[in-house]
């Protein structure tokens, strides 16, 4: 009898996990509370292993990038449903040179592009958005990848499960 019942939840197991693996990461997200981006990421200094940290406060949104002593290339573009950024701002980016950083707002101000070239320091932005912003959606990637794992979003240093991932406008209000 022992035997049987082991055989039947090894046979559950298999089961659960071959319903997960066929309904793919989204899927496993949902099962999630789902990313908190609140509070800067615990512990986020310069100098850290290459990553970006993501998060919202009373202030806005923050998008910030670092690395530990190497360059690498960060690229992006943000996008906001049913609404537009309404101010976006640079933090500690270079203007010229080999490091040169960049942004770019679109034309109707629902979308943001950058070109980030970072090594030891930090390059980022700060942004607000419109009160008819919903939800808002992240492509970002460093050195030409998709690396959900080097996104660090809110205190919890929870990590999307993919890339491009999409979080509320205004966290913590509905």
């Amino acid at each position: 009898m022992h035997t049987t019942l082991c055989r039947l939840g090894l046979g559950l197991a298999l089961a659960a996990g071959l319903v997960l693996s066929l309904a793919g990461p989204a899927a496993a997200q949902k099962g999630k509370a789902g990313l908190d981006p609140r509070g800067e990421p615990k512990g986020f200094h310069r100098g850290q292993t290459v990553r970006y940290a993501l998060w919202h406060d009373p202030h806005g949104w923050h998008l910030r990038t670092t690395t530990a002593k190497m360059e690498h290339h960060f690229k992006g573009h943000i996008v906001v449903e049913d609404g537009t950024f309404e101010k976006v701002h640079s933090f500690d980016l270079e203007k010229e040179g080999k490091l040169a950083d960049r942004w770019k707002l679109g034309p109707k101000r629902h979308e943001l592009t950058f070109d980030f070239r970072t090594d030891t320091g930090i390059d980022g932005i700060n942004f607000t958005l419109s009160k008819s912003a919903r939800r808002v959606r992240f492509v970002l990637h460093i050195d030409g990848k998709s690396e959900p794992e080097r996104v660090y979003v809110g205190h919890g240093n929870q990590h999307p499960v993919g890339i491009p991932f999409t979080l509320p406008a205004h966290p913590g209000k509905r």
